[in-house]
């Protein structure tokens, strides 16, 4: 018989490795449960480009991988060996409600191991370690694996399941975009008039929006207010940045004077999945 070359025979090897991989993934994508859980324990390793396969191809149309992975702040080096290693220690169990043949609903409890380390993971800090350091990193969480001494905190997450030919896959609805309806407080501040250009936006997450505020003093007297920004939830105002705003330091407005002010915003590509609307509020409050 023949021989293949050397070069030939690994070849091959390499692509049947490659076949059965992909047949793998393929039987992994028919099992919901299977599904929540890769895609979870990648979302919190930040392993944004294996959580991105588990996504549904209506949500990828609206966001390519590139900018997912950029915006999510995807790990690379041992920042994303490491905290993959810590994302395997997840504990997942998921209750699943069939609404219909195609979609799924699930609660998902998550038991999220050494939380203060998972939330707060430094990857410049890990990449700069030395061998010896990484070694010793993994080595004291496979022995607290072991003895079961692990911090925990429970969390639990909401998630919809699309099935797609002969797949279950994760449904963000990224289409919505994310609302923000805008209001004027001005209980503090009787003396003035305000209005807004638009009295909401729908953007999506590393999207920039603009609002112009026209305000104008009533009174015969002149006016100095400062206005603040009031965003809710309180849990997601960090990821609302102020680009351009005219009125960041107080306004100072003559008897009947009416002044317009700019304002540009950036919604933050890393918005938490499942916030689907921030409400901001102008407060007026006069100084003067």
């Amino acid at each position: 018989m023949k021989r293949l070359p050397f070069i030939v025979t690994i070849s091959l090897l390499v692509a049947a490795g490659t076949k059965l991989e992909a047949a793998d993934q393929q039987a992994n994508l028919r099992e919901p449960a299977l599904v929540i859980q890769r895609y979870l324990r990648a979302t919190y390793a930040k392993d944004y480009l294996d959580a991105y396969r588990y996504i549904s191809s209506a949500d990828q149309r609206v966001r390519d991988i590139n900018r997912y992975a950029q915006q999510r702040g995807a790990f690379a080096g041992f920042a994303l060996e490491a905290s993959r290693k810590l994302a395997g220690f997840i504990e997942i169990n998921s209750t699943q409600k069939q609404l219909n043949p195609d979609r799924i609903q699930a609660i998902t409890k998550i038991g999220l191991v050494e939380p203060a380390f998972l939330f707060n993971i430094d990857p410049r800090r890990l990449n700069s370690m030395s061998i010896d350091e990484r070694k010793q990193l993994l080595e004291s969480w496979d022995k607290k694996k072991r003895e079961g001494t692990f911090q925990r905190i429970e969390i639990e997450e909401k998630l919809e399941l699309v099935k797609e030919d002969d797949a279950w896959r994760i449904f963000l609805n990224w289409g919505a975009g994310v609302k923000i309806p805008f209001q004027l407080l001005l209980a503090n501040a009787t003396d003035l008039e305000a209005s807004l250009s638009k009295s909401e936006v729908v953007v999506q997450p590393g999207d920039l929006f603009e609002i112009l505020l026209k305000v104008k003093n009533r009174s015969s007297q002149p006016v100095v207010a400062r206005v603040g920004h009031l965003i809710e939830p309180r849990d997601v105002t960090n990821f609302l940045d102020f680009v351009e705003c005219g009125f960041l330091l107080p306004i100072r407005l003559e008897p009947g004077k009416e002044q317009e002010y700019p304002a540009r915003y950036l919604l933050r590509g890393n918005l938490p999945e499942g916030v689907r609307q921030l409400n901001l509020t102008y407060d007026f409050k006069l100084l003067k």
